[in-house]
Order: C-alpha cells, then structure tokens, then sequence
C-alpha cells in the first residue's frame, strides 16, 4: 500500500505522536508499503523523519485547515497523485473536511480518522451523543473509518461499523541526542534542592484543570513551604489570557514565587524524572500520552478520577481523586509526596502500552480495510 498519513500537528516539540508515527512508518516500510507524512507546518523535528528518508509534505498557505476549501481539495489530490496514495490516515483533523466533504473525489482510497480526543466540556452529554451518532451515519454514509483513543467514544460513534478502539502506545524515542539525568534537569528548569514541585502538562487551560491544580496545590503549601507548582504549556511567559483565566478562576496571584512556568522540552523523560509528583486534575481526556511517558519514569501521579484514566489504577504508585474535589486533590497530593519514589510495575505498563503492539493494531486496520 501507499499510505498517506496527515496530521494537524505544529507543537513545537515532537513528543509520543510523532515518535509513535515514525514507529509506525518504519514498520510498514519493512512491510513493502510506502508512506509519505504530510502537516501543516515546519518544524525542526519534521528533520527526524526525514533523516529516516520518509517523504514529507508540508501544506501551502492557500491549503492549510481553514483555507477556501478548493485549495485545499487541489493540494490533498496533488499529493494522492504524486505519491499513488491507497490509504489517508487523517490525525488531530488534518484534511477532515476535504476527506468527508469531498469523498467522491477519492475514488477507492480507504479513509481513517483517528478521533484522538476525549469528550467535550459541555455538561450535556446527551448533544454530545447525538453529534457523534450523526457523525457516525456520515461517516457510515462516506464509507469512512474510525480509530478512537477511548473507548466510551468509540461506541458513541453508534451507526458506524467500521470502528476501532486504540489506546495510544508508548514510544521511548525522542529526538534527542543525550537524556538528562534529574539533577541536571532540575537545575535547568530552576528548581532548588529542596522544592517538591507538582508537575502539570497542558495547554487546554479548563479541560487539564489548571485551576483545580493550583488551587490544590495552594492548600498543600499550608503544610509544606516547600512544595510548588510547575507546568509546560503555556510558554515562561504567560499571556494575558493565562494570567486573566487564573486569577478569574483561583483568585491566585500567577506571578507567586511558587509557580513556574517552564519551557516546552523535547526531553520530556528528563523533565518527568525531575519532578516530583505528575498531577492529571483533567476534567475530560482522550488517552493521555503524558500519564503514560510519566509513569513510565516511575513517577508518583496523581490523577483525576474520570473514565479515560482508569488504565492508569494498576500503576503501583499512581492515587486517585474525585475530579473537581481541590481538597481531595490536595489531600492525595501530600500523600503521594509523602509516600515519594518508590519500586514500581512501571515495566508492566509500559509492555501493556508499548509502541509495538499500538502499531499491531494499526497495521492489523490497515490490513482489514484493504
């Protein structure tokens, strides 16, 4: 075959998603298959894949998501043309307009979505349900596929047969030439020797729960001076928007000495390694890629108590809270400082959620829609 896999993604650093696609691209290159990437954006990790010599494709200007919709359809049938594609794997919505809404300009190419997102925010689970149940009739309608991340969204997609669950997998690769050991990685972030810092990875401000974690966290240093508060998300500047939605939401100065707002790293495994709890107080997610690299380390989480996490319960050092309690949350927060690193089944995670057996399943998907 000749896949074709589109991703809308532009972080800045490259983290499991893309590790995990270079993963799969070498797999079915081993298998005889060709694969071109395609995003919206450069990016100094898009070198990686290259150096691997898979072919990239970066959109034009005049075909990126929210272009006029010819532009894009024209680009996306260039590509199809030039690289003979039999299969679109679409991610984070990359061409999902163009793929629905243009379908019968695709002739016999297999389509697949992956729905890499958990629910939405709005209380009414019931619209929510109804939106992807039609969806899923459009979906069915334009002979299109679906892999989701969880399962609940999985069986939400009601009218659509052709549909998989997939848990994310766990890649160790990054594109880093050295890993950083804790206190080299603790001394770059700016930590002294004696902060116990609460970690949080983020961007999606209300759904990761910045608020509840802060606020947490607050109470937490009524015990303990030493415990602070770190995250990667929102830049070591934070714009007006950050600052506004924290103090709106927690009444916290975020300029206290006990936040930190740290740079985003290719070196995740380091800067999981150098703190000292990883805090998921998440509202809703999909199946979160950072619970999974943390655990990996062997870190101490804490987490919020909602269905996509539930995986993580057979973690040895992970505690749980209900979601939205900021005095639960603080409460499990001291003990898991209290109970501190410790030998875990870290390994058996790891094997369960590893990289190899995430692309077992997407080949497998693969091999039944051809």
């Amino acid at each position: 075959m000749n896949i074709m896999i589109a991703a809308g993604y532009a972080a800045p650093k490259s983290g499991n998603f893309i590790a995990s696609i270079l993963a799969l691209g070498r797999r079915l290159r081993e298998s005889g298959d060709r694969v071109v990437f395609v995003f919206p954006e450069e990016r100094e990790w898009i070198r990686w894949l290259r150096e691997e010599k898979f072919a990239v494709e970066i959109l034009s200007k005049s075909s990126k998501v929210g272009a006029k919709e010819a532009d894009q359809l024209l680009m996306l049938l260039k590509l199809i043309k030039k690289y003979q594609i039999n299969l679109i794997h679409s991610h984070f919505g990359l061409f999902h307009h163009t793929l629905v809404f243009h379908r019968n300009k695709l002739e016999n190419i297999k389509i697949i979505i992956h729905d890499h997102m958990g629910f939405g925010l709005s209380p009414n689970m019931a619209i929510q349900y109804f939106n992807l149940a039609a969806y899923s009739l459009l979906y069915r309608m334009k002979n299109i596929n679906v892999i989701a991340v969880m399962e609940k969204k999985k069986k939400a997609y009601i009218l659509l047969k052709n549909k998989w669950f997939v848990p994310n997998g766990l890649s160790l690769e990054r594109y880093i030439h050295r890993s950083m050991g804790r206190e080299e990685c603790r001394k770059e972030l700016g930590l002294k020797n004696s902060d116990k810092c609460v970690f949080l990875l983020g961007w999606d401000l209300k759904r990761k729960g910045l608020d509840i974690a802060l606020k947490a966290v607050k109470k937490c240093r009524e015990v303990d001076d030493n415990i602070c508060f770190g995250m990667i998300g929102v830049g070591t500047t934070p714009t007006d928007y950050v600052k506004k939605f924290i103090q709106y939401e927690t009444g916290i100065d975020p300029s206290e000495p006990w936040i930190h707002f740290f740079d985003s790293y290719e070196d995740m495994f380091a800067v999981y390694r150098a703190i000292d709890v990883y805090l998921m107080s998440s509202r809703h997610e999909g199946f979160p890629y950072a619970l999974l690299e943390s655990i990996s380390q062997e870190v101490p989480v804490v987490v919020s108590d909602i269905p996509s996490t539930n995986w993580a319960r057979l973690y040895n050092n992970s505690y749980f809270y209900p979601t939205e309690d900021v005095d639960a949350c603080a409460d499990t927060i001291l003990r898991a400082l209290s109970n501190g690193w410790k030998k875990t089944n870290s390994a058996e995670i790891v094997d369960r959620y590893g990289i190899d057996q995430w692309c077992d399943k997407v080949i497998e998907i693969y091999r039944t829609i051809k």
